[in-house]
């Protein structure tokens, strides 16, 4: 009965040994294809989400930094054309050189003399301001003279600047002081 045992316990053993090397070898495979997909980097697939993903944020952020900036650009213009105005305003109240001064407005620019009227000003006594690429400028009056003295305008205006995606309104009263509306 012990041989039997034996031969039987024999016969168990050699069975569990090959089932502990079918799964080792199993193990061993596993364990390669697992070190081997990670040293060879990214997959395709991995590689596609992440393009899809960036190309998503991009999608959301590019027109709304485009609009940010249109609209800086225009805040920029509107302000330094109401400046301009301002300063023709204060240099003819201050009776600088004993002249008037005026401001031209074009659909590309601003510009301040020093005379009666744009057409008799000097060149050399003339400063230009040009707005931003895209925005352009519409108006009621093309010239505007503020009297010495007093910084009266010849007469009120109504001003627009326009944008690609908004528009900002210059009012210069009778008195000569410039508001946005």
């Amino acid at each position: 009965m012990q041989n039997t045992q034996l031969t039987i316990n024999k016969e168990q053993l050699t069975i569990n040994q090959q089932i502990f090397a079918t799964r080792k070898s199993a193990v061993s495979c596993q364990l390669s294809v697992v070190s081997c997909s990670l040293r060879r980097g990214y997959t395709l697939l991995e590689l596609l989400v992440v393009i899809a993903i960036l190309g998503l944020i991009m999608a959301i952020t590019i027109p709304s930094f485009s609009e940010f900036r249109q609209n800086s650009a225009l805040n920029a213009d509107t302000m330094n054309v109401i400046t301009l105005i301002n300063r023709a305003r204060l240099l003819s109240v201050s009776d600088k050189g004993d002249k008037q001064y005026g401001i031209y407005l074009s659909s590309t620019s601003s510009i301040l003399f020093a005379s009666s009227t744009f057409a008799s000003s000097a060149t050399s006594t003339r400063e230009t301001y040009t707005l931003s690429s895209g925005i352009t400028m519409s108006g009621t009056a093309s010239e505007i003279v503020f009297a010495k003295v007093t910084g009266v305008a010849s007469t009120a205006a109504t001003t627009t600047l326009l944008g690609t995606t908004s528009s900002t309104t210059i009012l210069i009263y009778p008195t000569g002081i410039a508001t946005i509306k």
